[in-house]
């Protein structure tokens, strides 16, 4: 099968301009295997890096198979991939059934119909970190066009596990940057409680904690976290004490607040039931006086008509005398 040799310097032109993010090898190594099958037009593709504890292992597949492929090898300790990897050079099978020194490996991943095989080494600083792996479901007679273009794309991930390597050795000296300063914070603070509650000068503090660290046979950034810490525990208990005794002056206080307030709320009902008396008592004088003007009324009202019937009774007196002077 022809390679598109334009299109294998496009994609890799582009995978390098890409410049995924060097925190997340992974993602870039997948994008490189997705790449590589697609420009070779092959069924899979898959990467394998070495492990602290021993040979490569797959850490990025495009499928399932690929996955199969490159565990079964670790598993085994042979195949393609680990032969690329040990001998630093392109390992090329065209058929996997075919080939009786990977029978093991084609009992497992035959199921799954991977015959050609081709892995070329990653290299970082001119030595084999992993291997990039190709296969197809037929039998493929590998081109040394396929092997330069596989080559190619290994070379991108050699250049993205370097950028890789670079950023973890950066954050490596970051953190131990970060320790360094923050272990000089602790004996600064360390210092400055022993200055405070012993009197000492900042060298006499410094050099009783350089004492006593020996004397432990502890770092002195260690003890003198410790000094700190328990400086802070303590004046934690203190103002925990303190804090007992404001929340039980806010109790009594709150108290007497509520005692006051009861006493105030008694005083106005005692308040309001006098008003009461009160209104009620000035209701009944008011009735009281009504009646006497009543009383008062009907008083003066019997006195007229006394004197009505006075006056009639003058009259028919004057009259019967003047009808006794008449009659004469």
């Amino acid at each position: 099968m022809a390679v598109d040799r334009q299109m294998v310097a496009r994609t890799v032109s582009e995978l390098r301009a890409a410049v995924p993010d060097p925190g997340d090898l992974l993602a870039g190594l997948l994008q490189v295997a997705e790449a590589t099958r697609t420009a070779l037009e092959v069924d899979g593709a898959g990467l394998t890096l070495i492990h602290e504890d021993g040979p490569p292992r797959w850490v990025a597949a495009t499928d399932a198979a690929m996955e199969l492929l490159e565990q079964v090898q670790h598993d085994f300790g042979e195949g393609p991939s680990l032969e690329a990897y040990d001998q630093d050079q392109a390992v090329a099978v065209a058929d996997l059934r075919a080939a009786p020194v990977w029978a093991r490996i084609d009992a497992v991943v035959g199921q799954l119909h991977v015959c050609g095989v081709l892995s070329v080494p990653i290299r970082l600083a001119g030595q084999p970190v992993g291997t990039l792996d190709l296969y197809s479901t037929q039998p493929r007679t590998w081109t040394a066009h396929e092997l330069e273009a596989a080559g190619e794309f290994a070379s991108v991930a050699g250049e993205l596990v370097h950028t890789a390597v670079e950023l973890a050795s950066q954050k490596l000296e970051l953190a131990q940057l970060r320790q360094a300063l923050t272990s000089r914070v602790w004996i600064e603070q360390a210092k400055g409680v022993l200055a405070a509650t012993q009197g000492l000068s900042p060298d006499e503090a410094f050099g009783q904690l350089r004492r006593r660290a020996r004397a432990s046979s502890r770092k002195l950034a260690e003890l003198a976290q410790e000094v700190v810490q328990d400086a802070q525990r303590q004046r934690l208990a203190a103002l925990a004490l303190d804090d007992v005794r404001v929340r039980e002056a806010e109790a009594r206080a709150q108290a007497a607040e509520q005692a006051l307030q009861a006493a105030q709320a008694d005083l106005a009902r005692r308040r309001a039931a006098l008003d009461q008396a009160q209104v009620a008592a000035d209701e009944r004088d008011r009735a009281a006086d009504e009646r006497d003007r009543a009383a008062d009324e009907r008083d003066r009202a019997a006195n007229d008509r006394d004197r009505i019937a006075d006056g009639r009774g003058r009259v028919a007196d004057e009259r019967g005398r003047a009808a006794d002077h008449h009659s004469d």
